[in-house]
């Protein structure tokens, strides 16, 4: 173990080279590592040698063990310190306390009043040691969190690009906060388990059965390696899934409609009719077709029958007969999709058309 190290500032040479003398004599995890005679010095010695614990006098000429105690305290949070009393010196002490000293020695020191102080300074080191360990998991726990939001996103959105060093970034994590095995095998299988159920609800019409990763598969293996082999095993089946489906599948079938609506926009097509003839759902169907076109069903077969309605239009039909033509036959919704869309009345459009 290595031995924490402590400082004593005090002007009193004789007490300082006590407590030097007694703890040569003590089994303890201390190492002396040197000394100051007032506060300023012994601020310039804690930068110096960053102490575990520093042992300081109330009362010393240039700036007191107090105002050494609150200064330090803003650059070094986690320091332990101690004072050094006099007779009388209660309220200073108290005072002392208050800045986060962790106890007070009164004089004289003996080796008992000194073991008493390093039982309490190593319990409070501990304590320190415990808070930062839990603050860097929290904050491990947090990014790993966000990690995996972003691995769902992706998948939601049928993206393989980045997954490889998404990945990398997320096993960083677990390495810069050394996490345990047990641990980061916990948050691998958590990883794989999000994507994975992610995947099938997004792809559930044509997976309906799920195929998950179970625990006791990560739990029996007996390295990091062995961890991260099985991740990879696992991410990549998913990934492949996914660029599959996506050149795949649903891109089949959003070509089926497209080019249905482009060849039949003049009759009653509904996307209900359109998912049952694909063997799909109309929600299913409804979402592969703003992902792959960036419109609704609804808008492109909208901006098919106006384009074709404007040519029909410019070349001299009757708005009558170009409703019926683009596959509306009430000509008065007709109008009032049309002006909606192009910003004028059919008869307006057709008139500005004849003009050019």
């Amino acid at each position: 173990m290595t031995a924490k190290k402590l400082i004593v500032i005090d002007d009193e040479y004789l007490a300082v080279r006590g407590i030097e003398a007694m703890m040569s004599r003590m089994d303890v995890s201390y190492t002396f590592a040197g000394s100051a005679q007032d506060g300023i010095s012994g601020l310039k010695l804690i930068e110096e040698v960053e102490p575990d614990l520093v042992i300081t006098d109330i009362r010393m000429p240039g700036s007191s063990g107090l105002d050494l105690i609150a200064a330090a305290r803003k650059k070094y949070p986690d320091m332990v310190f101690a004072l050094i009393s006099g007779y009388r010196e209660f309220e200073y002490a108290r005072k002392g306390l208050e800045l986060g000293a962790v106890s007070y020695i009164d004089k004289p020191i003996t080796r008992e009043k000194l073991q008493a102080l390093f039982e309490r300074a190593d319990r409070e080191l501990m304590k320190h040691k415990h808070d930062i360990l839990q603050n860097d998991r929290a904050s491990a726990l947090a990014e790993l969190k966000m990690s995996r939001s972003i691995f769902i996103e992706m998948v939601n959105d049928s993206q393989t690009d980045g997954w490889r060093e998404e990945l990398a970034h997320f096993r960083a994590i677990l390495t810069d906060y050394r996490f345990t095995l047990e641990d980061y095998g916990n948050e691998c299988y958590h990883l794989v388990r999000s994507i994975e159920e992610a995947y099938y609800e997004k792809w559930r019409m044509f997976e309906p059965d799920a195929h998950l990763a179970l625990y006791h598969n990560v739990e029996e293996l007996s390295s990091r390696e062995a961890v991260d082999a099985y991740t990879d095993m696992i991410l990549e089946h998913i990934r492949e899934k996914i660029s599959a489906r996506r050149t795949g599948t649903s891109y089949r079938v959003v070509t089926h409609v497209i080019d249905y609506i482009n060849g039949n926009y003049q009759e009653d097509i509904s996307l209900s009719a359109m998912a049952q003839k694909e063997g799909v759902s109309e929600t299913y169907l409804s979402i592969l077709i703003k992902e792959e076109v960036g419109i609704s069903f609804v808008k492109y077969l909208t901006n098919v029958r106006i384009e074709h309605a404007k040519d029909l239009l410019k070349r001299g039909y009757r708005v009558n007969e170009v409703s019926e033509m683009v596959g509306y036959s009430n000509y008065r919704y007709f109008g009032n999709v049309f002006k909606r869309e192009v910003g004028c009345t059919p008869m307006e459009y057709k008139a500005r058309s004849g003009d050019k």
